[in-house]
């Protein structure tokens, strides 16, 4: 009854030192959970996956991704693994927009990985420098470091509480790079398309892995950060803001080409070599690109609905264009054109959708490369290629199959 009585009269004494020891205690067990996976996967490593001969890795780490936790998280639990597997590790931490891409363009050697600590923008940094050289290219791995992939993750951390299955998640992206296993991996090109003479070899071409988003919804995401004061409702409040704009319309002129497997007109735009110009703002650099021939695993056929060119205009709130697998087991690009969204009291009831981009689009264009032009009064607007902002220009989207190797344990392999 004492006790009783102490409590209930410093009951918020009790409730406070309660919250501690909970916290504490929550913590305690992450600690030592995390702990006894580590350990546990260092004994596997020892056992199974140590590298006969040393290994070189390089590791191209943004410091600032995810609130700059990514240099954390990795020297924490991706670094120490490396070592213990026999890998010679050297770390390239970019300081600017760019660095990752002009570092893998200029390598004299490439290692024999590269492992990307960092967002999609680092990650398609590396991609482009890979893309733009001469030759075999190194394997990658990825590990999901950025912010838009450890949000991702289901479980809330009370407190800032480490969880558990993340680091798992980043002991699981290196497991295919300890045991070898890579597959190949197809990757989308964008080159800006001359105004002048409509070519598109003049520009030095990007790459990318996550493919281009443009309008509306993307402009929500950027904005999000904006609301940070909003908490886990941010992208919420991001979308209401949208909600009643008068700069929603995306207008656009298109040309594709039809879905191709691969035949002789492919492989010979493939081995064509291209020369780089002064570009402007959508792409820096200037020196020669050629690109090596890539192999393929079909026969190479005449195929006449190749170098068919479909004609078309839309204007839409938001467009993303995506590489994706079709039911023929071949890559090809999707490009989804949303115009359903219209501003004012209807989109708020959408907002949730919204957030969780479970918007339809109202046309779906199947295609091996595609053409967007963009109405002049477009020119403010920014495409967002794999979370890296351009200039709306007029480009030439198209995909190239099997370009990298990747090391992924769960990816389905796209032709």
């Amino acid at each position: 009854m004492n006790y009783l009585r102490v409590i209930r009269n410093n009951w918020k004494k009790c409730t406070f030192g309660a919250a501690v020891s909970v916290y504490a205690l929550q913590a305690l067990k992450t600690h030592i959970e995390i702990e006894q996976h580590m350990r546990e996967f260092a004994s596997n490593i020892q056992t199974n996956w140590v590298s006969d001969r040393p290994k070189k890795v390089l590791v191209v780490m943004n410091p600032v991704a995810n609130k700059k936790r990514s240099e954390k998280f990795f020297k924490n639990y991706c670094e120490p693994v490396l070592h213990l597997a026999g890998y010679s590790v050297e770390v390239l931490r970019t300081n600017h927009i760019g660095h990752a891409k002009t570092y893998v363009e200029e390598l004299s050697t490439l290692p024999d990985a590269i492992v990307v600590a960092g967002g999609d923008g680092t990650s398609s940094e590396v991609v482009t420098g890979l893309m733009r050289r001469r030759g075999n290219l190194c394997p990658i791995t990825i590990l999901p470091l950025g912010r838009s992939v450890q949000s991702a993750s289901k479980r809330i951390n009370i407190f800032g509480v480490k969880d558990v299955n993340y680091v798992k998640s980043l002991s699981k992206a290196l497991e295919p790079m300890l045991k070898d296993e890579s597959q190949y991996q197809s990757v989308i090109r964008f080159d800006v398309i001359n105004e002048d003479d409509g070519s598109d070899n003049q520009l030095k071409p990007i790459f990318g892995l996550n493919g281009l988003s443009w309008g509306l919804l993307e402009d929500i995401n950027a904005a999000k950060d904006k609301y940070w004061y909003f908490g886990p409702l941010r992208h919420y409040a991001s979308a209401a803001s949208k909600s009643f704009a008068d700069n929603w319309s995306l207008k656009t002129d298109y040309v594709y080409t039809p879905p191709c497997p691969g035949c002789v007109d492919c492989a010979a735009s493939v081995q064509r070599q291209e020369v780089a110009q002064p570009a402007g703002l959508f792409t820096r650099g200037f020196i020669k690109y050629q690109k090596s021939p890539t192999e393929t695993k079909r026969p190479l056929i005449k195929n006449d609905n190749c170098s068919k060119k479909f004609e078309g205009s839309a204007e839409a709130s938001q467009i993303n264009i995506n590489c994706v697998q079709n039911k023929d087991n071949f890559a090809e690009l999707e490009s989804q054109f949303i115009s359903s969204l219209q501003p004012g009291w209807e989109f708020i009831k959408q907002i949730p959708e919204v957030t969780c981009s479970n918007i339809l689009p109202s046309l779906v264009v199947k295609s091996r490369t595609i053409q967007l032009h963009p109405d002049s009064e477009m020119a403010e607007k920014f495409y967002s290629i794999d979370g890296e902002e351009y200039d709306a220009r007029p480009i030439k989207v198209s995909v190239v199959p099997n370009a990298i190797k990747v090391f992924c344990l769960h990816f389905k392999r796209v032709y």
